[in-house]
């Protein structure tokens, strides 16, 4: 019901700045009807987030039992995405909002950065049990996860073991959403694996 009263409010104010605007001058007659336009921004319309070579979806960016899906999805792709570039993990906390496990994750590949480790493979499966539920600005679902291999190299090649594994049992897993007007998108404020 709320959402569906701050769909209808924000199409009013939409309408109403357009009679508005076009209230302000004199303008000749339109020769043509006006075709429908979306509230909701395009694909196109929406800001890049998420790092240049792996963007957050744009199915991941909808406020929806899916989009909230798409997002884990995707934040748990970027986790092995950052790990095998050896790119900054800053993108997992800009997607983060008081996460710890999300926050730890980011501390753990910063530290194999700066050791200049990198990952020969970083393997993975997500599997969601479903569409998420959703609740106002938040969003929990369940999904399973199985890492592994995962191969940690140091710059003379060799396996760091520590930090290397072999495929894992299934965990049951689950994550924690918020909504993010100013971002379009979903942040990821709790995520527990295993």
């Amino acid at each position: 019901m709320t959402r569906r009263w701050t769909l209808r409010l924000a199409a009013c104010l939409v309408a109403g700045a357009a009679v508005l605007t076009g209230c302000s001058e004199k303008q000749e007659a339109a020769q043509t009807l006006p075709t429908s336009s979306s509230a909701a921004p395009t694909e196109d319309a929406l800001p890049p987030l998420g790092p240049e070579g792996f963007p957050v979806p744009a199915e991941a960016r909808k406020r929806t039992p899916e989009g909230a899906v798409e997002f884990v999805r995707y934040f748990v792709g970027l986790t092995g995405y950052l790990a095998e570039h050896s790119l900054d993990p800053a993108p997992l906390l800009d997607l983060s909002q008081d996460c710890r496990s999300c926050s730890n994750i980011a501390e753990s590949l910063a530290e194999d950065r700066a050791a200049n480790y990198t990952y020969r493979e970083y393997e993975f499966e997500f599997t969601e049990y479903g569409p998420a539920l959703l609740d106002g600005e938040t969003a929990e679902m369940g999904f399973t996860y199985v890492q592994g291999p995962v191969s940690v190299v140091d710059p003379t090649g060799a396996v760091v073991t520590q930090r290397s594994s072999g495929r894992s049992e299934e965990m049951q897993s689950g994550a924690i959403l918020r909504w993010r007007s100013d971002l379009n998108s979903w942040v990821m404020t709790g995520l527990t694996v295993g």
